[in-house]
């Protein structure tokens, strides 16, 4: 089992899933519950999030793939005890806009990982875009999937704060917002004014920081489910991800299938390290006051 068979299920995968949930939204189907998200009383699983799920089970099987998948809701063991790669996958992020009524931001990500848990090859699909952020291995691009363009993925080049830079963070719910906003509520009040607070996160921001668009994400308690299918797009390209502990230090953000459902404290995931130092900096500012 070579990479060139884990990129086309990366491909097949995104193209896929995006077309049967365009055609579920289009039939207003989809939105049937079926539990909470374990650790996540924000969220829901409905039956679109099952979609991608079930597609990437049939791609394994027919390319005879012997992967784990870790998914946000459960973990598919293997078809042998021991898996030959480990598959992180969001089958649908942005769950909530989809179940209230939102034809917006509808994503989706899986990313392969090697024994090592080193990735391997990814994707992220822009479901009513019709675009995908694709990391083969080597390079890592944006993939317009009906023309076939490809465009060389690039990330911002701002070194801190104070620029017009282009800031994320989940604020959908309290159960993010109210942290961000108590440790970097002044920072956003003294923001450049060409500069932007994008109110959205998960597993497809990584595309966003992977080509510029986003500078830098911050998250307090963000769930690893939300990091490990994506964070590779914009790791390939140079980009900062990882946790800033409670005495300052910075560690790499890690794919753990031990700590799958567990939570990161604070997440950073930043264009440059430049950029990463300087969040480091305010953050260790605002802790002391």
């Amino acid at each position: 089992m070579g990479i060139q068979a884990l990129n086309r299920i990366v491909l097949e995968y995104l193209v896929e899933t995006g077309k049967k949930v365009r055609a579920m939204g289009k039939a207003k189907m989809g939105k049937k519950v079926l539990g909470e998200v374990p650790g996540r009383p924000e969220d829901l699983e409905i039956e679109i999030d099952r979609v991608g799920e079930d597609i990437l089970k049939n791609l394994l099987a027919k390319y005879k793939v012997n992967a784990a998948i870790f998914s946000e809701c459960k973990v598919v063991p293997a078809a042998s005890q021991k898996p030959d790669v480990y598959a992180a996958i969001d089958p649908f992020d942005n769950t909530i806009l989809f179940f209230s009524g939102f034809r917006h931001a509808w994503y989706t990500a899986l990313t392969f990982f090697d024994k090592e848990r080193q990735p391997l090859c990814g994707g992220i699909g822009d479901i009513l875009d019709g675009k995908a952020w694709i990391f083969d291995g080597k390079k890592t691009f944006l993939l317009d999937v009906a023309s076939k363009t490809k465009t060389n993925a690039v990330p911002h080049a701002h070194r801190s704060l104070e620029e017009p830079i282009v800031l994320a963070s989940y604020l959908m719910s309290s159960q993010y917002s109210v942290k961000f906003l108590r440790f970097f509520g002044d920072a956003i009040k003294r923001m450049h004014p060409k500069a932007l607070l994008y109110p959205f996160g998960g597993s497809h921001i990584y595309g966003y920081l992977a080509d510029g668009r986003v500078d830098a994400y911050i998250m307090f308690d963000e769930p690893r489910t939300e990091i490990s299918p994506g964070f590779a797009i914009a790791k390939s390209v140079g980009c900062e991800i990882g946790e800033i502990d409670r005495k300052g230090n910075w560690h790499d953000y890690e794919f753990i299938p031990s700590k799958h459902q567990g939570k990161v404290g604070f997440f950073v995931a930043a264009c440059c390290k430049a950029m990463r130092d300087s969040i480091s900096s305010y953050y260790k500012k605002t802790k002391k006051q």
